[in-house]
């Protein structure tokens, strides 16, 4: 049923590890519908669920062929795309890494050294299989997924505006543009500066709230698919795209890479913003032109 209801709307769900924020002018019922497409991303994505398809293929992949939810398969058919357009640098295969850090709980069963995401095989009937045994997380790629179908349930049950918000990942749709503030990168309550958006979705990462100490050092679950180091510095960065998976996903490459992603963020049409340790702008990029950007 669809609503054009007038009423402002603000709920607040913990799920995928973290918040999720929907504010609108709609109904309770269309909230709920976003809310249970987060839910289901959560089942099918979690690396915790032993049942999520994720679970299923780092389990059985490397046998057999693995029958997968539709969504679960555009998320990977997308992060291949992402990886190959990268040249590796972003990677879901990288879950041997996270477990070894301590970022993933560790599974009953050992894992083979190598692999990458081009031994990820997919076919057209929603089937996933593994040349070699990898393990996969979908952590980096799933909760813009999971934003971005929030915001398709809402606009399906009428709602003409709203922001959805799962911790670092965000999207604003309407007529109207909206303030969205980014966190300092060396302060987690902190506030670097803001940005107006309308119409977009932005996503950010950094290591303040994941990091954990590894051999004398702070670490964070962000790496570099090619050379599966991790990242030490305290930086933030933030994406700027149509849809908030693309902004998820590519907040990684510009982790790893900085200025060196430029070409990757014009083809997708997204901006980009470093922010330093102490809050200070080291490097920003616009695309030559995109649709509805305002910032």
């Amino acid at each position: 049923m669809r609503s054009r209801s007038g009423t402002e709307i603000r709920r607040c769900r913990p799920l995928l590890g973290t918040f999720v924020d929907i504010a609108c002018k709609g109904s309770p019922d269309s909230v709920n519908c976003a809310f249970d497409m987060v839910e289901k991303v959560h089942r099918l994505m979690s690396f915790h669920d032993p049942t999520s398809d994720v679970a299923r293929i780092n389990r059985d992949a490397s046998r057999e062929p693995v029958k997968i939810d539709p969504w679960t398969w555009h998320v990977l058919k997308y992060a291949k795309e992402l990886s190959s357009n990268s040249n590796g640098v972003f990677d879901i295969t990288i879950g041997r890494e996270l477990l070894k850090l301590g970022h993933l709980p560790r599974p009953n069963k050992r894992f083979e050294r190598g692999g990458s995401w081009e031994d990820i095989i997919l076919d057209d009937e929603c089937k996933v299989r593994f040349r070699r045994a990898v393990v996969v997380d979908l952590g980096g790629i799933a909760k813009g997924f999971a934003v971005d179908r929030a915001v398709e349930a809402l606009k399906d049950n009428g709602v003409a505006a709203g922001i959805v918000s799962a911790g670092g990942d965000l999207r604003v749709f309407g007529p109207a543009s909206q303030i969205v503030c980014v966190r300092h990168p060396a302060e987690a309550i902190g506030t670097a500066g803001a940005l107006r958006l309308r119409e977009r979705a932005l996503a950010t990462s950094g290591i303040y709230f994941s990091r954990r100490r590894f051999r004398g050092r702070y670490i964070g679950p962000l790496l570099d698919g090619r050379t599966r180091r991790v990242a030490h510095a305290s930086i933030s960065v933030t994406v700027g795209a149509l849809e908030c998976m693309t902004a998820d996903a590519l907040t990684k490459i510009v982790f790893a890479l900085r200025e060196r992603a430029a070409p990757l963020l014009a083809q997708y049409s997204a901006d980009a913003l470093v922010l330093e340790g102490n809050g200070a702008p080291s490097w920003m990029f616009h695309p030559p032109c995109h649709p509805s950007r305002k910032s």
